[in-house]
């Protein structure tokens, strides 16, 4: 009886496992997760096996090898931490902590760490040796540790990003909970409760990085596949095109050397169109290269040092963005810039801003080629301490009940292999970042309105926007 949760956690955990593992692959952020599991799956393995055994000599065997896995725990959270919060330089700590996991794994065999088990009502159970004080402390330092770190990270945050840091920490105390299981290794006899508040705390961050990940890298595979796979096939067709009227020329000027000079051979107007073909890959080319800069923004985004933010002004932004993006056909006849007031500012990042109007550009005139009509109309004003950019689309509009969803990571209501859904949500993360937000509006059948509002240089909101944390300690 008294192994059927163990059995139950242990069974969990291969859900869990699996489950990050199928939603994510290996990322700097599935990789610790998955260790999780595969550590807490064979400790609660090893234990449903110890808590059924009535032979000494097998108990004295499980509960070396069940607490080979439950020195490493602490670690792994600490190196998922390490990652959730992008604190680089905590590495060499987690090297240093991972090189005492296993020194005293080797210390297993012996009676140093674990120095013997002890028959309880529930089944047998390790007992501390000398030096098991040295893993628990070692448990005490990373758990603080940790929670210095997500701390200091969410004093940084916003959105997302700070929910993702308050469910850590959340995960974090339900995680320390777990430690009441020492006493048991001491001859305290109790059943061990640890396992039920370290399966709950593992199953929300598994829950976490699917909701709250930072990118998903098959997500990213489709959006990088879908933003290339056009402009490099234009290229190509441009390419083919030079190729054919090239040949073309080229037996133009091989034909009077056979049949005299009298005749005419090259069509009117091929070397002015290999000049706008030159022009088109050129074209092609400036634009990709522009969607690989806001793809690599997209990793950079969280990362953002507010302190170095500067004024910018919208109206050379959004200058930038029309001049940037590779627009086809009339595309760029369809969009109008209202006037806007040279001196206003924002303060954040212009490229940034830049990608946030690429991505609207994209889906409005995705969305005016699905009508057949509508016009694009971007427009700026100051109110209070905010910048005010609105960015307006007469398009087919957003149905009502879709319109709560489009900010959503990979919700996209484009066909298949259109659109990875990722092009809003890099919007909404860019504008929290900059300490603004971005809402929509629309009338389907009508329109569909996004207003920007990004903090005035000067203002409250910028202040606090680049305000550095306060100093709590000498490790931040």
């Amino acid at each position: 009886m008294y192994a059927i949760p163990t059995a139950f956690v242990a069974a969990l955990f291969v859900v869990f496992g699996l489950y990050v593992f199928v939603t994510q692959g290996i990322t700097r952020l599935s990789g610790p997760f998955l260790l999780m599991c595969a550590t807490t799956f064979a400790w609660q393995g090893t234990w449903t096996l110890l808590f059924q055994t009535d032979n000494p000599q097998l108990a004295g065997v499980l509960v070396r090898l069940g607490y080979l896995f439950i020195l490493f725990l602490p670690t792994t959270f600490y190196h998922f931490v390490i990652e959730v919060a992008a604190r680089r330089r905590e590495q060499p700590l987690l090297f240093a902590s991972y090189g005492l996991c296993l020194v005293l794994a080797a210390l297993l065999p012996g009676h140093e760490v674990i120095a013997g088990y002890q028959a309880h009502f529930f089944g047998f159970y390790p007992v501390a040796g000398p030096l098991h004080p040295l893993h628990v402390v070692q448990t005490m330092v990373l758990a603080g540790r940790c929670a210095q770190i997500l701390l200091a990270a969410r004093r940084h945050a916003r959105g997302e990003a700070r929910k993702r840091l308050d469910l850590c920490f959340a995960n974090l105390c339900l995680y320390s909970f777990a430690a009441v299981d020492y006493a048991v290794n001491y001859g305290y006899g109790f059943y061990p409760p640890g396992v039920l508040f370290i399966a709950l705390s593992l199953g929300l961050l598994a829950l976490m990085i699917v909701r709250y990940q930072l990118i998903h890298p098959y997500a990213l595979a489709a959006t990088i596949a879908h933003e290339f796979t056009t402009p490099l096939a234009t290229i190509g067709l441009h390419a083919d095109e030079i190729a054919g009227v090239w040949a073309q020329m080229s037996n133009g000027q091989r034909m009077p050397a056979t049949h005299g000079p009298h005749e005419e051979h090259a069509q009117p107007g091929q070397f002015e169109r290999i000049g706008q073909l030159a022009t088109a890959i050129r074209r092609e080319v400036s634009g990709t290269s522009a969607m690989v800069d806001m793809m690599l923004a997209s990793f950079t985004l969280d990362r953002l040092d507010r302190s170095r933010f500067s004024a910018h002004s919208v109206q050379q932004c959004v200058a930038s963005a029309l001049e940037r993006y590779p627009f086809r056909g009339d595309e760029r006849a369809r969009v109008s810039v209202m006037p806007i007031d040279p001196e206003l500012r924002f303060s954040g990042s212009d490229t940034v801003v830049v990608f946030v109007l690429f991505n609207l550009l994209k889906n409005a005139l995705h969305a005016i080629r699905v009508k057949g009509a509508g016009r694009i109309m971007i427009s700026a004003v100051q109110d209070q301490n905010f910048c005010v950019l609105q960015f307006r689309d007469t398009g087919p509009g957003i149905a009502p009940d879709v319109l709560p969803y489009i900010f959503d990571a990979f919700f996209s209501t484009k066909r298949h292999g259109s659109g990875a859904g990722m092009g809003l949500a890099f919007c909404r993360r860019a504008a929290l970042m900059l300490g603004g937000s971005i809402k929509c509006s629309s009338t389907q059948g009508a329109h569909t309105t996004f207003t920007i509002r990004l903090p005035v240089p000067g203002t409250p909101a910028d202040r606090a926007l680049r305000a550095p944390p306060p100093r709590s300690g000498r490790w931040l």
